[in-house]
This record gives structure tokens, sequence and C-alpha cells, in this order.
């Protein structure tokens, strides 16, 4: 048991060092290494590791319901990209790739940048950083072109646009 959570935190470790250094070849040996399950772990490493930051970096009256809707907030957004990323490929891109597979790549992409995203000036920095990781591994690990892979980029990042802008207008009335 306690052999099995070091092997964990061993490869959830080995990840985030690839994903800094290497993430071609990460994401080119991501089909022969991960599992839906190893995926959920990473994410939910990633976001307890963001609502912690973000809780120990703010001023809250109520820690834990803030604790709550940073963690919804953080893997909510991996989930939310997931789901619309899959159905637009399925959509637009007639490229068979493994929703396993692809649902790894969006989760480590995404989580990885949570471990820097709890700073609120570094969304100029994460976002890009988080949409070049998901390029990456739609290439690399889902075998899409170049051309296919953007087109995906490019379609989730206008959806955000309107996502958050409608929200803005939400909350300012």
């Amino acid at each position: 048991m306690v052999g099995d959570v070091l092997k964990s935190f061993q490869f959830y470790g080995f990840a985030v060092i690839q994903l800094l250094i290497e993430p071609k070849r990460f994401f080119i040996e991501l089909s022969n290494n991960t599992t839906v399950v190893k995926s959920l772990g990473f994410c939910m490493i990633c976001s307890i590791f963001y609502v912690a930051a973000s809780l120990l970096t703010g001023v809250y009256l109520n820690t834990v319901k803030m604790g709550f809707i940073f963690f919804l907030n953080s893997a909510g957004m991996v989930f939310l990209s997931v789901y619309l990323s899959n159905m637009i490929t399925r959509i637009f891109i007639k490229t068979k790739c493994d929703f396993e597979l692809f649902f790894s790549v969006y989760v480590f992409s995404s989580s990885v940048v949570l471990l820097v995203s709890w700073m609120s000036f570094s969304l100029w920095i994460t976002e890009p950083w988080k949409w070049w990781l998901v390029y990456t591994g739609l290439k690399n690990t889902c075998s899409f072109s170049r051309r296919s892979a953007f087109f995906i980029l490019l379609v989730m990042i206008v959806i955000y646009f309107f996502l958050m802008y409608s929200l803005n207008l939400c909350l300012r009335n």
C-alpha cells in the first residue's frame, strides 16, 4: 500500500518535471505511461496545491467555502476543457483518438499550469503555456495534424473568450 502511494507520487513528480523540461517527449511517451486514474490523480494533486496556495495568499472570511470554490474552479475548468474540446473534435475533425489519451493530454496540460496560476498576474503566462502544451499533446499523443490541433485550440479560445465575456456581463448586473 505505501509502496503504491510512493510510486504514484514519483509518477506525478516525474510528470511535472517532464512537462516543464521536455513536454514533447512527455507527450510522445504519454500513451504508454498513463491511465484515466493517473490523470485524475495528477489533476487532484495540482488542484489541491492550487487551493492551498490560493488560500495562503489571500484573506477570506470563510476559508472552507473559498477552498471548495477554488477546487471546483480549478478541477472544473479542466473537465470543461476536455468535454468541449472532445465535442469539437468529434464534430469537426475526423481523426480518431482514444478518449483516454485525449483526456490525459488535456488533464496534464491544464493541471500543470495550476502549480503557477494561483498568482493572479500569472494569467498572461499560464494560459498561453497551457494552450501550447495542449497543442503539443494533440500533435504528439493523439497524432493530430498541425492544422487540426491549431483549429481545436482556436475554437476553444474563442469559446472561452465568449464564456468569460458573458460571465463578466452577468456579474455586472
